[in-house]
């Protein structure tokens, strides 16, 4: 029996519903439904009583869900003494961020903390957006940092998570500087000429706000993807070497910009070829015996205020 499947267990008491409890646990209806099964496999009885809407517990179900409450209270309780043992690591703040974040807005952002807010000892867990997500929701890291839009919020409950904001980061399609400074390749390309596509990995948050800036374009845009990688880093590389366009934050290409190195591959006519993203940072409300670090809690004030 696996841990997981009782907290799996615990939000569906709570929602009543599969979908909800799969988005809120970050897996998939399906993934969500036979870890259900599986956690009644090993109780050898219906936890849930499926012919009635919305989802209710059978009285074997109610009678874990109270254990469950109990067993993973006493786990959070246990894993908060042992981290306590850590005295080298009780002043260091761990923060979970995607890699685009942890290369491009992290490192300036720290910068300006410590002029501001003081020294900070910090731990970086760099992983896509997923990953970062589920760091927070198991309790392995103390703040998670990440983009934000509307089409593609970050499933967390506000119930049990807080929310701050940090700034904003624009989405854009850039590319190499031709000899003359223009762009090597510019948007829209035409049917039977493909301009050459660096993409974001299936799945990658970043890649899902680009489908939605090409979906929403007012101009058919015709490109080729020629290549495709998880990281803003690895296509910003890529778009140097002149191999195609990518889609980039601006915070990323600051310095390229400057230098002249990439340039909008978007003419000044062409709007809608943009995206402004929120840059958040989440952590899970303290409650019962769960307290923060005594640095994490005053870096969240001191966000709080600022």
């Amino acid at each position: 029996m696996e841990t997981k499947w009782l907290e799996d267990f615990v939000s569906l008491a709570e929602t009543h519903s599969f979908s909800r409890s799969a988005q809120l646990r970050h897996v998939t209806q399906p993934a969500f439904s036979r870890r259900i099964q599986s956690l009644e496999a090993w109780a050898g009885t219906d936890l849930v009583d499926r012919s009635s809407y919305p989802t209710r517990l059978t009285l074997a179900g109610e009678t874990l869900y109270a254990q469950s409450l109990e067993m993973l209270q006493a786990l959070q309780s246990t894993r908060a003494m042992l981290r306590g043992h850590h005295v080298a690591g009780h002043d260091v703040i761990e923060f979970a961020v995607p890699h685009t974040l942890a290369f491009t807005f992290f490192p300036a952002w720290l910068s300006s903390l410590r002029g501001e807010f003081g020294p900070i000892k910090s731990r970086l867990i760099a992983m896509n957006v997923h990953d970062a997500v589920m760091r927070l929701v198991e309790g392995s890291c103390d703040l998670l940092i990440s983009y934000h839009h509307p089409s593609q919020p970050i499933q967390l409950d506000s119930d049990r998570y807080e929310m701050l904001s940090l700034g904003q980061e624009v989405l854009s399609p850039y590319v190499r500087a031709d000899a003359s400074g223009g762009p090597l390749f510019e948007l829209p390309g035409r049917a039977g000429q493909l301009l050459p596509y660096l993409g974001y990995a299936p799945g990658a948050y970043l890649g899902r706000v680009v489908d939605l800036i090409l979906q929403q374009s007012g101009t058919p845009i015709h490109l080729d993807r020629v290549y495709e990688t998880d990281m803003a880093e690895g296509l910003k590389a890529m778009a140097l070497e002149g191999h195609g366009i990518a889609f980039l934050p601006y915070s990323a290409v600051r310095k390229e910009l400057r230098s002249k190195k990439l340039v909008s591959a978007a003419p000044r006519e062409m709007s809608g070829l943009e995206m402004t993203l929120d840059i958040r940072v989440y952590r899970e409300r303290p409650h019962g015996n769960l307290r923060p670090k005594g640095t994490a809690q005053a870096l969240w004030e001191f966000l709080a205020k600022a």
